[in-house]
């Protein structure tokens, strides 16, 4: 976030991440003497919360540096998007929700400048395609279509300007999907899913997109819970159900998922998102109140015929 002196650092954290939000905070103290703050938000209101404290409103516009660093609970997307549009009106803003120990350790630890280095080069190899197709070994077939006026976003861990914001750990290039049909496979699961059910390659979700959505019926699984928690998830509203997000990790120092979206996603393969599309970041004209990532191992990508990744070996170097 390449804090400096005399900046105002504002955390927002929760008990359960408390160590990673302190972390923070004695870290950026070291830098910009005086100048954090870190709250609490089951100081302000029992969780999961229905709206953002007035405490964190009023401090917005007080930061030159925000970060989100806490446990994801169903139904707090919906104050966690609010959290991030305010954000950047004022500050920097580094994204964390679900963050752990060994996140830090692990995918926080990379080196950002070889990663910000190879997401360019994908970004260069995607930004005017019109279509992609994405296989894995289990079975994963998926055919996706691109609006030209929509906009890639490179997420590479360096947000070092006022309005920038991205998920750390980073590592990833996505857009919105136009058009998408075919089968996936998925590993895992994301927003309050992966949480609850980790890393799901042993159970995974088969699911098949007809024209832009999941056909609720196609939806499989042996976690019964899981399958059913899922299709319900999917009907939360008209757009639920909608392949939104398109997104490609590029954060080659990860070699395991954790179980831990957050991190996963920036794994080198594919991830696609079923609801809100990011409008702000990728001009997609819909969106929706959901959001949750599947992510799919060992893909193969093909953009407009050229393969750019082989089973999760990026071929652009």
């Amino acid at each position: 976030m390449n804090v400096g002196p005399g900046e105002r650092v504002l955390i927002v954290t929760d008990r359960e991440t408390v160590e990673v939000g302190q972390a923070i905070a004695d870290a950026a103290e070291q830098l910009t003497h005086g100048n954090v703050k870190l709250l609490l938000l089951e100081d302000y209101g029992p969780r999961p919360a229905k709206e953002l404290p007035k405490a964190v409103l009023d401090l917005m516009p007080w930061a030159n540096v925000t970060y989100y660093a806490a446990q994801s609970k169903p139904g707090e997307l919906s104050i966690r998007q609010p959290f991030i549009r305010t954000a950047i009106k004022y500050a920097r803003h580094a994204h964390m929700p679900s963050v752990t120990r060994e996140l830090m350790e692990t995918g926080m630890c990379a080196d950002y400048r070889k990663i910000s280095n190879l997401t360019k080069k994908v970004e260069a190899a995607v930004r005017n395609c019109r279509k992609a197709r994405v296989t894995n070994p289990k079975g994963t077939e998926l055919e996706v279509e691109f609006n030209s006026s929509w906009r890639w976003k490179v997420s590479d861990g360096l947000y070092w300007e006022r309005g920038m914001w991205g998920n750390l750990p980073d590592g990833e290039i996505f857009t919105a999907a136009f058009r998408a049909n075919g089968r996936m496979v998925i590993d895992e699961l994301g927003d309050w899913f992966s949480p609850k059910y980790g890393v799901i390659s042993k159970t995974p979700v088969i699911l098949q997109v007809s024209d832009s959505r999941v056909d609720l019926t196609s939806v499989t699984c042996t976690n019964e819970q899981l399958r059913r928690e899922l299709v319900e998830y999917l009907r939360t509203d008209e757009n639920s159900n909608r392949l939104g997000e398109f997104a490609i990790g590029t954060n080659t120092f990860l070699d395991k998922l954790t179980g831990n979206l957050l991190q996963d996603e920036k794994f080198p393969t594919v991830h696609c998102a079923f609801g809100d599309p990011y409008p702000d970041e990728t001009g997609a004209d819909w969106q929706s109140k959901t959001h949750v990532d599947g992510i799919s191992l060992k893909c193969s990508i093909w953009i407009d015929g050229h393969k750019i990744m082989d089973e999760g070996r990026h071929l652009i170097g």
